[in-house]
Order: C-alpha cells, then sequence, then structure tokens
C-alpha cells in the first residue's frame, strides 16, 4: 500500500477523533475512515487496467508531458502494478518457489519490452483512440493527484477519494430522503460494501460517473419531492454536465432516462404534478440534447465506432457489415448465460427483488430514480455484452440496492413519531410517523 495512502489514513482518523466526536459528521466519517483502513490491507488487489494506463497517459499530458513521455510514465506505473499483481497471483501457487521480487522483476520487463515502443498498450488506431479522447472528465480529476504523487500512488489516492465522497453522497441522500442516520450509514455501508464502491475506488471512471450519478439522484430528489427547485435544478445540471464529460454515451443513457421517467410521473402520477417534476423532465431532456448536440459536432466517438471496436477486437479485423444485427444475437447469449449464473447464485436478484419492493412501498420518488439510473447500467451492459466487462459496465445496477434496502432498515428500527426536522427533510406531502400514518397537519 502506498506511504502517501497510509500517512493519509492515519491524518485523518486522527482529525475525526479529535475533532467530530459527537457530531453528526462523525458517523459517515468514521466509515470512511475504517474504510481507508481495510484499503491499507487490499494490497495487490487494487491495480491498473489498460484504460487506467489510457487516463493516465492524458493525466501526464495535461501536466505538460509530450505524448512520448506520457506514454512511457503511464505505461511504467501500469508494468508495475500489473507486475505487483502477477507475482501476488504466482506466489499462491503451490509448485512456485520463487521469490515475489524475482517474479515481479520478471513480470515487469516483459510488460516494458512489449509496449514501450508501441503508440499504445491496445492500439494505435486512431477510431480506438477517439473512444478515451472525448472523455476529459477522469483524467482532469487525476491530474493534480498524479502530479502530486505520482501515477500509481496518485490515482489510488484518488480511489480511495472517490469511493469515499461516492458513500458520503449516499449517506446525505438518504438523509435527504427522510431517512434516520443509522439508515443513511447502512446506505454507505453498502455502497462501500458492494461493486459500486470497488469500481469506485479503481482507477477507471466509473467511479466518478457513479458520484456524478449520485449528484443528479439528490438534484432529482429534491426536485420530485417540491422542496428546492433551484438547488435541485443546479445539482442536477451539475450532475448531468460532470457526467458527460466523464462518459458521455452514460450520461446520455441516463438523461433520457430521468427525462422519460419524470415524464412519466407528471402524465400518470397526480402527487408529482408540480414545477419540480416539470423542471426535472426538462432539464434532463435538454442534457440529453446537449449530449447529442456535443457528439455531433465535436466529431465523438458514436455507438456504431464502439460496436465495431467490439466486433472487430479493438479494429485488429475488418469491420462488419451489419453490427446491430451481431449485438443482437451476442445480446441474446449473453442473457442466457448471465440468467443461468443468476440461478445458481442468485444474492443479486434477492436484494435486487427486496431493494425494489421497498424503495416501491416506501421511495416516493427515490424508487424512481433509482431505477431509472439502474436501467442505465443495465443498457450499457447491453450495448457492449461482454462477460469480462458485465461487471464494471453494469455497476449501477447495484443503486435499488444501495438506496432501498435502508428503507427496510429505517422502518425495522424507527419507532415514535417523526420530529420536526425530519418533517423538514422529508419535503411537503411526503413524511409519515413512524407507525406508518401520515401526520394530520400534513395530508394534502
Amino acid at each position: 500500500m502506498p506511504a502517501v495512502l497510509t500517512a493519509v489514513t492515519a491524518s485523518s482518523t486522527a482529525r475525526i477523533a479529535a475533532r467530530v466526536r459527537g457530531s453528526r459528521s462523525a458517523l459517515p466519517l468514521a466509515i470512511c475512515a475504517l474504510y481507508a483502513v481495510f484499503q491499507l490491507v487490499a494490497g495487490p488487489q487494487w491495480t491498473m487496467f489498460p484504460d487506467s494506463y489510457r487516463y493516465a497517459r492524458a493525466a501526464e499530458q495535461y501536466l505538460g508531458a509530450s505524448r512520448e513521455e506520457a506514454h512511457r510514465t503511464a505505461l511504467a506505473a501500469y508494468c508495475a502494478s500489473r507486475a505487483d499483481r502477477t507475482a501476488h497471483d504466482e506466489r499462491l501457487q503451490p509448485m512456485v518457489h520463487e521469490s515475489r521480487n524475482a517474479l515481479k522483476a520478471a513480470a515487469e520487463r516483459s510488460c516494458l519490452d512489449r509496449w514501450t515502443d508501441a503508440p499504445d498498450i491496445t492500439t494505435g488506431d486512431p477510431r480506438y483512440q477517439a473512444i478515451f479522447s472525448g472523455r476529459p472528465g477522469y483524467p482532469l480529476l487525476a491530474a493534480p493527484f498524479v502530479g502530486a504523487f505520482g501515477v500509481l500512488q496518485g490515482m489510488r489516492l484518488l480511489g480511495a477519494v472517490v469511493a469515499a465522497g461516492g458513500s458520503l453522497l449516499v449517506f446525505g441522500l438518504l438523509g435527504c430522503a427522510g431517512l434516520s442516520r443509522r439508515a443513511a450509514a447502512v446506505g454507505q455501508v453498502a455502497f462501500l460494501a458492494t461493486p459500486l464502491g470497488w469500481w469506485s475506488a479503481q482507477a477507471l471512471s466509473e467511479g466518478l460517473f457513479t458520484v456524478c450519478v449520485l449528484g443528479v439522484l439528490w438534484g432529482g430528489l429534491l426536485l420530485l419531492r417540491g422542496r428546492s427547485l433551484v438547488r435541485g435544478s443546479a445539482l442536477v445540471t451539475l450532475g448531468h454536465l460532470a457526467g458527460g464529460v466523464t462518459r458521455y454515451s452514460s450520461a446520455l443513457v441516463l438523461a433520457a432516462v430521468l427525462g422519460a421517467a419524470a415524464t412519466w410521473a407528471l402524465c400518470l402520477r397526480p402527487p408529482w404534478r408540480h414545477r419540480g417534476t416539470v423542471v426535472l423532465a426538462v432539464s434532463s431532456a435538454l442534457a440529453a440534447a446537449g449530449v447529442l448536440a456535443a457528439m455531433r459536432f465535436l466529431g465523438l466517438a458514436s455507438s456504431q465506432a464502439t460496436l465495431q471496436d467490439t466486433f472487430t477486437h479493438h479494429f485488429d479485423a475488418p469491420e462488419i457489415a451489419d453490427p446491430w444485427s451481431a449485438l443482437l444475437g451476442l445480446a441474446v447469449r449473453f442473457a442466457r448465460d448471465w440468467i443461468a449464473q443468476q440461478a445458481g447464485l442468485p444474492y443479486f436478484l434477492v436484494l435486487t427483488g427486496l431493494a425494489t419492493w421497498a424503495l416501491a412501498r416506501h421511495g416516493r420518488g427515490l424508487g424512481l430514480l433509482a431505477l431509472a439510473t439502474a436501467f442505465t447500467g443495465a443498457s450499457a451492459v447491453l450495448a457492449h455484452p461482454l462477460v469480462q466487462e458485465a461487471d464494471r459496465l453494469g455497476v449501477l445496477m447495484w443503486t435499488p440496492v444501495v438506496l432501498g434496502l435502508p428503507l427496510l432498515v429505517d422502518r425495522h428500527w424507527s419507532s415514535g413519531p417523526v420530529t420536526e426536522t425530519e418533517l423538514r427533510r422529508a419535503g411537503p406531502g411526503l413524511p409519515e410517523t413512524r407507525a406508518g400514518a401520515r401526520p394530520a397537519d400534513q395530508e394534502r
């Protein structure tokens, strides 16, 4: 584990113990500190991916390095990280007796020899490179961390910060929904313990995009509950904007789905026929239109290009004539395999079913937002139905679990009437007593 993360963890733990003991922020910050401690023993479980190399290279270029210098620096970090993981895995084999340092040195040397003179560790094809050049959000965020701590330590520290920040957003979002602090803490822990937290900690754009999505959900909840049009619309707009420069294809789907969901609520759900829902529908529609316009005028890679990348193995083979038909066939085969896997180990389906029931029964707007986010994750998997990437691409499918299960905890632990503060936090027309009955003075 990098020394810098150790120092940051110790410092953070000391500050938490000294400054926030007994405060309302103590619980979520203590969870973050405990999470950081867990990262200290993760060792080579954290590793750089091929996409991480490209983001690191872009971050180095933002810091002023030439393309060749950035390539060498990012490649050195990538090879060191992968060699560490390879040596760790090899040492677990019963017939391997070489030292870990020797195994790591051999793997690192092999990696460097293979890619030092190459333009990219996958392919230098400009069509493939264009897919990443249109995603400046994550490398821009990573640049100051990389500049201050180097590629490996900087990106690992950034991952821990993003994951912890995402968990704090979950805590705040659930508190905004009117849940108790204990229930909100359950959601925070669920975030860190599920693939949402794991992928957020990696040197990839998924974590930053997840944070953007949580910001959109927080703003959307404020709008659906009619509590603060200015703050809600600002959060939705900023979340869509930041998500667009991080992963514009996923941001497009999220904006379109949220716009459609808000429109459905306006048409078919009388309690949600108010200005806040209108603002959510309009802002999401404008965000989707903005992404489409940017894709056209900036020449960003389209879905056609990403499909060709999938079916030509990163453009190593000739392009196929009908990638959409190929996608349909692959998606059907993938769906059958996914269903079989879930049937054999159905924990995700069970947790999602329980959470969806809780959101549908008690979510009051939170369920609509969570399911729209889950659909965004599912659409990413259907657009790229690859077994080796499904867990990462579909990570947002865990959103209902993280936001729904705390509702069950809240209703199990809570007793007595809702306090005045909780009534204000829950918004107009939404709070109810712990026994399930709406207060008389809150009837509409």
